[in-house]
């Protein structure tokens, strides 16, 4: 830490060594990105509250006025005209900016609307916890008014951004007699709680430092069980399960341009990333969190995933033999009556999936064993986790469900994140 201060010599020397001991001491915990939201009928000093919030935790406030500073001076910028697509272009360009992004940000006048929202989510600016500050629910409900208050440019949809951030919402009650000091411990516990509590309705636990919404790729050749894995794994933690295959079939019949280009010229690698861009952006994949298999093949492939605006969070291998993997996909058949799969020799009805799949299993074993693994492990090793998939569905299952909620695992001696650790040897 002394090294750093010299050589950076920073003009607040506090919050610098605040920074560098969320950068380096607390690794294996996701970077806080708060959003504030206030309700109309609270009456709170919010320029104070996010001062003494930075004093506190060291982050870097967003305001809205310094978007639109930047907004009015970008070379797209028309006079009389506000782009929600451009306000979250700006966004992300500060948001990116080192070292906001290891140290966090705070946003508490903007977004806006609802569809700035939506926008600053498919950029992939996304709050790790949204703190809604509201009074107390009083002793009698109240009566519902349906019609929306009037506000000015720079005052928020309260309860459009609420729907907008469903996912990490976290409400704080605040009396009327509270102090500034009492609210900001009150937001303060409210993050940590939304770090180490509960990650929502249906979802089960997660450890210290463990994304509030999570975003898995499961790696693995033909036959590991991936499918079966995803599926059951996508059901317990209620996000949504995605197929690279299916995804494809679903591009190639549409009519738009990713369509037309398939069916003239077939895929590419810049393709496939637009495919599964396309619907990581959707607005199911953004608020309950998502897990892929299929995709990605190569190395190539990881590093256009890794560039989206909603990278994975979670990057796990299922290790299987090759043996395995052939002998589990041999083994399947499919009723030619009902056009159901089967397993092979189970009936008359039951035949081949291919007449010479065994062919194209050893094809395709040998260019992922060979090539296609080495490059995926080079690409995602920092945060790669290994799970044995020659085991049973459910040992498996118990390995994958520890490995998407626990945190990053890291080297605490050197504060470096540690490389292909393997389910197995994970203190859960």
């Amino acid at each position: 830490m002394v090294q750093d201060l010299v050589i950076n010599l920073p003009k607040d020397h506090l919050k610098h060594m605040k920074v560098f001991l969320r950068r380096h001491l607390h690794r294996s915990k996701d970077v806080d990105r708060v959003i504030l939201l206030v309700s109309p009928e609270l009456h709170i000093d919010m320029k104070r509250l996010a001062r003494d919030m930075i004093k506190d935790h060291g982050y870097f406030v967003i305001t809205r006025r310094c978007v639109m500073d930047r907004y009015e001076k970008h070379d797209k910028y028309v006079p009389g005209c506000i782009s929600p697509v451009l306000l979250s272009e700006v966004t992300k360009m500060m948001t990116s900016r080192d070292p906001v992004p290891q140290a966090g940000w705070l946003m508490f006048d903007h977004p806006c609307t609802l569809q700035e929202a939506r926008c600053l989510q498919q950029d992939g600016i996304l709050p790790t916890v949204t703190l809604v500050l509201i009074p107390p629910p009083p002793a009698a409900a109240k009566a519902v008014d349906t019609r929306t208050p009037a506000r000015s440019f720079f005052q928020q949809d309260f309860e459009g951004l609420k729907l907008a951030y469903k996912a990490t919402l976290k409400e704080v009650y605040i009396d009327s007699d509270d102090s500034p000091e009492k609210i900001v411990t009150k937001c303060s516990k409210a993050i940590s709680a939304a770090t180490a509590g509960a990650q929502g309705p249906g979802r089960g636990l997660h450890v210290w430092g463990a994304p509030s919404v999570y975003r898995v790729v499961l790696i693995g050749p033909r036959g590991s069980g991936r499918k079966v894995q995803a599926s059951a794994a996508a059901k317990h933690f209620d996000i949504v399960y995605l197929h690279f295959e299916e995804l494809f079939k679903q591009a190639e019949l549409r009519n738009d341009e990713i369509g037309e280009t398939l069916r003239k010229f077939g895929v590419s690698v810049r393709l496939k990333a637009e495919i599964v861009k396309r619907r990581v952006a959707q607005k199911d994949c953004i608020e309950h969190g998502w897990i892929l298999t299929g995709y990605p093949e190569t190395g190539e492939d990881f590093e256009q995933l890794d560039r989206m605006p909603t990278p994975p969070n979670r990057i796990i291998f299922l290790n299987t033999d090759w043996d395995v993997c052939k002998s589990r996909t041999l083994s399947r058949g499919v009723d030619w009556c009902t056009g159901r799969e089967a397993p092979r020799g189970s009936g008359p009805r039951v035949l081949a999936l291919q007449p010479d799949l065994e062919k194209q299993m050893d094809a395709e074993l040998d260019a992922y064993f060979t090539e296609n693994l080495a490059e995926l492990r080079a690409a995602a090793g920092i945060t790669a986790v290994e799970i044995d998939g020659n085991k049973s569905v459910d040992q498996v299952q118990v390995k994958m469900q520890a490995a998407i909620i626990s945190a990053p695992t890291f080297n605490i001696e050197c504060c470096s994140q540690l490389r292909n650790v393997r389910a197995d040897e994970l203190a859960y």
